[in-house]
């Protein structure tokens, strides 16, 4: 059986432009929130970020048809294209500092100059996204890849004095060109390159399962 409560996602980045000395200027942007291996999910970092969302869709994919008129009887609509319409929506849980909201701000500043409004170059702000399905043991048994990914919409946060009970959520809306089944079988062969990430992943994913739900708000 498929669970819908147990999955991870992986962010992918985009490259940003380069500056005139050749550096790429999303270093700066994103350098707080990359986490080096082996020091676990910081609060904010790129890995915490992940393990934060709460809420996510498998894309679907759609074969668009045009009927075919040059036959006798009832038409037949036959296919015309595929298209990955709809956008991917990921609703965060945020930290005290909404770490994950500047996040993806700072993505959509790669792809505008803030100053001239100028919009900066497709390949300069895409990423991707990796949704994968777990099973009981958090193992990856299914997972997508969406392709040339930038957030399109980064949704507001609803406060009020009635909310004392929850916890500030935030819904990114992103949008993809298509995206890729990702062959979990063949990955598995490589595991030995990704060792180290796979059981920290694990640990990191117990730990935050095991944590109670009011101290999770601290963070």
């Amino acid at each position: 059986m498929a669970y819908p409560n147990r999955y991870e996602i992986e962010i992918g980045s985009p490259i940003g432009p380069k500056t005139s000395g050749g550096q790429n200027s999303l270093l700066g942007a994103f350098s707080s929130f990359i986490s080096p291996l082996g020091q676990g999910a910081k609060p904010g970092s790129l890995r915490s970020i992940q393990l934060r969302a709460e809420a996510v869709g498998l894309p679907g994919r759609n074969i668009e048809t045009q009927p075919d008129n040059n036959v006798y009887g009832p038409i037949r609509n036959v296919a015309s294209g595929v298209n990955f319409a709809e956008d991917l929506n990921i609703t965060f849980q945020c930290g005290s500092e909404l770490q994950e909201r500047k996040f993806f701000e700072n993505w959509q500043t790669t792809i505008y100059d803030v100053e001239t409004w100028n919009m900066n170059y497709y390949n300069e702000y895409i990423g991707s996204i990796s949704i994968f399905l777990l099973d009981r043991q958090d193992k990856r048994r299914y997972g997508l890849k969406c392709l040339e990914v930038f957030p399109k919409t980064v949704g507001s946060i609803e406060l009020g004095h009635s909310l004392n009970s929850s916890y500030a959520t935030c819904q990114v809306g992103f949008v993809f060109r298509n995206w890729e089944p990702l062959d979990i079988a063949r990955q598995k062969k490589n595991i030995l390159g990704n060792v180290k990430e796979t059981v920290i992943d694990h640990v990191e994913r117990n730990i935050l399962k095991n944590i109670p739900s009011v101290l999770k708000k601290l963070f």
